[in-house]
């Protein structure tokens, strides 16, 4: 054992495309995860989490920053987050934290660290053959990352099998389990490591490509329907994110891909359980504040779209779970304030004891998970820099949601949650709303402040 801190351990448990549906705690009757019902079921649920960013790169660095993509400087996915701007790890290093990260941070760029201390797993790399959105839209025209297929491709694809995010997923694991016999235990010299530890484990799944052990394939084929549904009325995206089913792909190879996902969502919350059960094991769960999130949404087939990048709720919106020491069945509750990832920096802070920098977009939640939303402002905002659905942005004060595409000719979009939960009524023309469309609209405004400067509410 670690000698006693006044400070908590601090488990980042993180995934990569978890639509918030497919969780038990939304009432999803078919996914099956008993390690994140356990570990939600003693802490706070988040029920209106919201990405800052729909996309990998700009939320894992927005989240990391405490700010949003405009701000951190990271706004696309080749983007590197300038190694000058404070990050969570950094910042708790500094408070005699031993920030460790085993698997996927997806920094671009020759810093690879960004204030971890340690790094575990096989998502270490740096290509120089990354030199701009610009670059890779003339060289690589919607095809996103190496070895990744068209959309319409990956869905055809999806089987039970191997795939690479499996492998690496276990590789990132297993490193994880090996770290922390060596971290609580030092069993070779009998020196275990000093002070608290944060340590995140985070994994590729459920990122496509959709594949999964055979065994959860065929539970889920039996379980789970594709979503076959049309593009919206008065709505557009890039054509990239469009499939048809019946047309682009068959219901079979929708079925299949739709499985495999769920199957992909199963084996992360298999992959977490080996990693509490070593905590049980060495005797140190109790001692740890566990968070657990995902970048972004997957859109899976409704309303037409695969992917991500879309501000509607399957894509935009999160699971994110906080659980504190010692955590019971008896304290667990769900807030429905709408909160963002960025709050993620000060609110650890605030768990640790240990002050939050100077700047933060984020806002610490210990109110909210300890019951006081008095004053509370209830609104979450998200933005897209990618050159096929950006720039935009989004933001949601209350039930209302309002995003745009600042210079696509795409319509605007305007939902009441409360009303229309699935978002099928476009409201932007409806006389009713008109004001709430100003108001709205105003907040979004607000929100464009320069890269890198202060935020108006800072100011």
């Amino acid at each position: 054992m670690t000698a006693k801190s006044n400070h908590p351990h601090i488990l980042l448990l993180i995934d990569d495309e978890h639509r918030p549906d497919v969780m038990t705690v939304e009432g999803n009757p078919h996914i099956r995860m008993p390690t994140l019902d356990r570990i939600i079921g003693q802490g706070t649920y988040f029920r209106s989490a919201y990405t800052p960013a729909p996309v990998c790169v700009p939320a894992r660095q927005s989240f990391l920053t405490g700010l949003y993509a405009r701000r951190s400087g990271c706004t696309g996915f080749d983007t590197p987050l300038p190694s000058d701007v404070l990050t969570i790890p950094e910042h708790f290093a500094n408070y005699g934290y031993n920030p460790t990260c085993a698997g996927k941070m997806h920094f671009v760029g020759p810093d690879q660290m960004h204030g971890w201390r340690e790094r575990i797993g096989r998502n270490i790399e740096y290509s120089t053959r990354r030199t701009g959105e610009a670059h890779l839209s003339a060289a690589r025209p919607h095809v996103q990352g190496t070895g990744k297929w068209p959309t319409i491709k990956e869905i055809t694809n999806a089987r039970a099998g191997r795939g690479h995010h499996m492998q690496q997923d276990l590789y990132t694991v297993d490193g994880a389990l090996l770290y922390l016999d060596e971290y609580f235990v030092g069993e070779p010299y009998d020196r275990p490591g000093e002070g608290p530890l944060m340590l995140a484990v985070s994994l590729n799944s459920p990122h496509y490509p959709y594949q999964c052990p055979e065994d959860l394939f065929s539970h889920y084929l039996r379980r789970v329907e594709p979503y076959v549904e049309d593009l919206p009325e008065h709505f557009d995206c890039d054509d990239f994110f469009k499939v048809r089913v019946g047309t682009d792909v068959t219901w079979r190879e929708a079925h299949r891909a739709t499985a495999a996902y769920y199957g992909m969502i199963e084996l992360v919350d298999r992959q977490y359980g080996r990693v509490v059960a070593k905590l049980e094991e060495l005797n140190v769960l109790d001692d740890f504040v566990i968070v657990f999130l995902s970048d972004h949404g997957e859109m899976l087939g409704q309303k037409g779209l695969w992917e991500k990048q879309q501000f509607f709720e399957a894509s935009a919106r999160v699971p994110f779970s906080i659980t504190a020491p010692g955590g019971d069945a008896a304290g667990a509750q769900t807030v429905s304030q709408n909160v963002s990832l960025v709050d993620l920096f000060p609110t650890l802070c605030d768990l640790a004891g240990i002050p939050a920098p100077d700047g933060l977009d984020g806002r610490s939640l210990v109110p909210l998970m300890e019951g006081d939303a008095a004053g509370w402002r209830n609104e979450a905002f998200c933005e897209l820099y990618h050159e096929l659905n950006g720039p935009s942005e989004m933001v949601k004060v209350d039930d209302l949601k309002y995003f745009r595409f600042r210079g696509k000719g795409w319509p605007e979009q305007l939902f009441d949650l409360a009303a229309d939960p699935e978002e099928t009524r476009n409201l932007i023309d409806d006389p009713a709303y008109a004001a709430d469309l100003q108001r709205l609209r105003a907040r979004l405004d607000a929100f464009e402040w320069g890269p890198r400067s202060t935020p108006p509410w800072l100011r």
